[in-house]
Protein backbone atom coordinates (compact mmCIF):
# COMPACT_ATOMS: atom_id res chain seq x y z
CA UNK A 1 0.00 0.00 0.00
CA UNK A 2 1.14 3.58 -0.76
CA UNK A 3 0.56 6.63 0.59
CA UNK A 4 -1.15 8.34 -2.37
CA UNK A 5 -3.76 5.04 -1.10
CA UNK A 6 -5.25 7.41 2.02
CA UNK A 7 -3.50 10.77 1.73
CA UNK A 8 -5.94 13.77 1.38
CA UNK A 9 -5.86 15.87 -1.45
CA UNK A 10 -8.34 18.83 -0.55
CA UNK A 11 -5.80 20.75 1.08
CA UNK A 12 -6.46 23.74 3.15
CA UNK A 13 -3.04 25.85 2.79
CA UNK A 14 -1.82 29.08 3.85
CA UNK A 15 0.63 31.69 2.02
CA UNK A 16 3.15 32.43 4.08
CA UNK A 17 2.67 36.13 4.73
CA UNK A 18 -0.56 35.40 5.93
CA UNK A 19 -1.37 36.39 9.65
CA UNK A 20 -0.98 34.04 12.51
CA UNK A 21 -4.68 35.05 13.27
CA UNK A 22 -5.71 33.91 9.86
CA UNK A 23 -4.43 30.62 10.12
CA UNK A 24 -5.88 30.00 13.83
CA UNK A 25 -9.55 31.51 11.83
CA UNK A 26 -8.75 28.41 9.18
CA UNK A 27 -7.95 25.74 11.68
CA UNK A 28 -11.34 26.80 13.39
CA UNK A 29 -13.40 26.92 10.07
CA UNK A 30 -12.95 23.94 8.52
CA UNK A 31 -11.75 21.84 12.23
CA UNK A 32 -8.15 20.87 11.19
CA UNK A 33 -5.08 20.73 13.15
CA UNK A 34 -2.12 21.71 11.49
CA UNK A 35 -1.85 23.61 7.89
CA UNK A 36 1.29 23.67 5.06
CA UNK A 37 2.53 26.75 4.44
CA UNK A 38 2.74 27.48 0.57
CA UNK A 39 4.23 29.95 -1.82
CA UNK A 40 1.88 28.96 -5.24
CA UNK A 41 1.97 25.23 -5.15
CA UNK A 42 5.60 25.02 -3.60
CA UNK A 43 5.74 23.78 0.58
CA UNK A 44 7.70 26.44 3.06
CA UNK A 45 6.76 24.56 6.13
CA UNK A 46 3.83 23.96 8.44
CA UNK A 47 1.85 25.30 10.90
CA UNK A 48 -0.14 23.58 14.00
CA UNK A 49 -2.69 24.60 16.09
CA UNK A 50 -0.19 24.07 19.59
CA UNK A 51 2.44 26.05 17.72
CA UNK A 52 -0.36 28.88 17.27
CA UNK A 53 -1.04 29.33 20.67
CA UNK A 54 2.60 28.73 22.15
CA UNK A 55 3.57 31.61 20.33
CA UNK A 56 0.83 34.22 21.20
CA UNK A 57 1.80 33.66 24.68
CA UNK A 58 4.84 34.46 24.84
CA UNK A 59 6.05 38.32 24.27
CA UNK A 60 6.33 40.66 20.94
CA UNK A 61 3.88 37.89 19.30
CA UNK A 62 1.23 39.70 17.98
CA UNK A 63 -2.19 38.03 15.84
CA UNK A 64 -0.99 39.78 13.07
CA UNK A 65 2.22 38.33 12.87
CA UNK A 66 2.66 36.48 9.47
CA UNK A 67 3.19 32.76 9.71
CA UNK A 68 6.36 32.25 8.74
CA UNK A 69 7.38 33.60 11.73
CA UNK A 70 6.68 30.47 13.97
CA UNK A 71 5.84 28.03 11.22
CA UNK A 72 8.15 24.72 11.03
CA UNK A 73 10.36 25.40 8.31
CA UNK A 74 11.12 22.61 5.63
CA UNK A 75 9.03 19.89 7.58
CA UNK A 76 9.70 16.45 6.78
CA UNK A 77 8.14 15.16 3.89
CA UNK A 78 7.05 12.07 1.78
CA UNK A 79 6.13 10.96 -1.75
CA UNK A 80 2.59 9.60 -2.86
CA UNK A 81 4.70 6.24 -4.17
CA UNK A 82 6.20 6.00 -0.64
CA UNK A 83 5.45 2.48 1.06
CA UNK A 84 3.35 3.17 3.64
CA UNK A 85 5.09 1.61 6.32
CA UNK A 86 8.04 3.86 5.36
CA UNK A 87 5.87 6.79 5.90
CA UNK A 88 4.58 5.13 9.13
CA UNK A 89 8.04 5.12 10.15
CA UNK A 90 8.60 8.24 9.76
CA UNK A 91 6.06 9.72 11.86
CA UNK A 92 7.16 7.39 14.51
CA UNK A 93 11.02 8.13 14.27
CA UNK A 94 10.30 11.91 14.20
CA UNK A 95 7.55 12.18 16.48
CA UNK A 96 5.09 14.20 14.53
CA UNK A 97 1.65 14.17 13.59
CA UNK A 98 1.38 14.92 10.37
CA UNK A 99 3.27 14.35 7.08
CA UNK A 100 3.15 16.63 4.04
CA UNK A 101 2.95 14.95 0.64
CA UNK A 102 5.54 16.52 -2.03
CA UNK A 103 5.83 15.48 -5.88
CA UNK A 104 8.46 17.27 -8.14
CA UNK A 105 8.21 20.20 -5.64
CA UNK A 106 4.78 20.20 -5.45
CA UNK A 107 2.37 19.82 -2.62
CA UNK A 108 -0.03 17.22 -3.47
CA UNK A 109 -1.53 15.92 -0.24
CA UNK A 110 -1.26 15.43 3.26
CA UNK A 111 -0.78 11.94 5.40
CA UNK A 112 -2.41 12.15 9.19
CA UNK A 113 -2.26 10.46 11.98
CA UNK A 114 -6.11 10.15 11.56
CA UNK A 115 -6.03 9.41 8.19
CA UNK A 116 -3.55 6.32 9.16
CA UNK A 117 -6.43 6.05 11.71
CA UNK A 118 -9.59 6.12 9.89
CA UNK A 119 -7.87 3.58 7.73
CA UNK A 120 -6.95 1.15 10.21
CA UNK A 121 -10.71 1.29 11.53
CA UNK A 122 -11.73 0.35 7.89
CA UNK A 123 -9.98 -2.74 7.79
CA UNK A 124 -10.74 -3.55 11.35
CA UNK A 125 -14.26 -3.18 10.19
CA UNK A 126 -13.81 -5.36 7.04
CA UNK A 127 -12.04 -8.09 8.63
CA UNK A 128 -14.78 -8.82 11.31
CA UNK A 129 -17.20 -8.71 8.72
CA UNK A 130 -15.15 -11.47 7.07
CA UNK A 131 -14.62 -13.76 9.92
CA UNK A 132 -18.43 -13.46 10.46
CA UNK A 133 -19.22 -14.37 7.07
CA UNK A 134 -17.04 -17.41 8.17
CA UNK A 135 -18.81 -18.57 11.08
CA UNK A 136 -22.24 -18.43 9.87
Amino acid sequence: MKVRDIMITRLITVDDRKSIDYALNLMHEYAIRRIPVVAGSRLLGIIVQHDIEAALRRPGTIPESPVDWIMTKNPITTGPETDLVDAIELLITHKISSLPVVESGVLVGMLSEIDLLKYLARLLHSQAEIEIEVWK
